[in-house]
This record gives C-alpha cells, structure tokens and sequence, in this order.
C-alpha cells in the first residue's frame, strides 16, 4: 500500500468523502488506513463528514433516469439497421478499396523495377554518369519488350507453388 499523496487533516478528510463516498472501504487503497486513523482519532467530526456524504450516496443511488419516449426509442431501433449496414459497406469498401491499391502498386513495382535495373539505355556511362539519356517511347517499347520476353506469369498451383 503506498503513502497517499496529502497529510490527513479536517479539510483533507472531507475532499475525500466529498468525491468517494460515506464508506471509507470505497476509498482509494492509499488512504483508507490513514482515514480509518483519523477517523478514530477525531470520531464525531468523522461521523458527521461520512453522515452528510452517506446521505449524498443514498440520494444519488435512488436516482433513476426517465424511460424514452416510445416514439424515441422506436426512431433509435428503426435507424439502427440502417447505421450498422452503411458502416459495414464503408469498412469493406475502405478494406478491399486500399487493399486493390496496394497490390497494385506493389504488382507496378515488381514489374517495372527489373525492366528499369535491366535497360542499357539507362546505365550510366562513364561520359554520361550525371544524366541517362532521354529515351523515346519507341526505345522504350523496344526496352520493355526486350526485359520482358523470358518472362512468365507463374500459375497457381503449379509445381512451384506447392513446394514439391
């Protein structure tokens, strides 16, 4: 148990029963030893502090909240099917719309990144090593046919695939 963080005193004792409760086991665990001490030290103030919050607790617990309106609550459970749909679209848009993006990005890079690392034209020369020259789009096609023309799409389920 650790020390509270303020000398007991009258004022203290009240601060406490004012926020916690008339029952000092509600009270957190750093003070309750040192309020039970005071408490018994100085009986009837004690007595009458923990009265008037005890009468606060009682009064506070028999407090009940107004039932809804019955038009109310049936608007609230009418709209709630409502609500619950449209934010289960929005999750699975939002899930498969950034997922898409991603493999697509991702299917760009792994296409592209060997065709750019493989292309002569864009290996700097030791004349030419601050700039590549510019290519055309016909180099460019002639570029990309040429990185691609070994390539194969793997397929799904073959051998490679299943590891055998």
């Amino acid at each position: 148990m650790s020390a509270p963080r303020h000398p007991l005193n009258a004022s203290r004792f009240r601060a406490l029963a004012e926020t916690f409760g008339g029952d000092i086991g509600r009270w957190p665990e750093a003070e309750q030893e040192v309020a039970s001490a005071w408490r018994a030290a100085h009986p009837r103030e004690a007595a009458s502090v923990l009265k008037s919050a005890r009468a606060l607790d009682d009064l506070l617990g028999a407090w009940q909240s107004p039932a809804p309106a019955e038009t109310l609550r049936g608007r609230i459970l009418d709209a709630a099917p409502a609500v619950v749909r449209s934010a289960r679209r929005r999750a699975l848009v939002l899930t498969l719309g950034g997922g898409a993006g991603l493999a697509a990005a991702c299917l760009a890079g792994i296409l592209v990144a060997p065709v750019l690392l493989s292309a002569p034209a864009l290996r700097p020369t030791s004349s030419s090593a601050i700039s590549p020259p510019a290519l055309t789009n016909v180099q460019m096609e002639e570029v990309l046919t040429e990185a691609l023309a070994g390539w194969e799409a793997p397929v799904a389920g073959s051998e490679a695939d299943s590891g055998a």
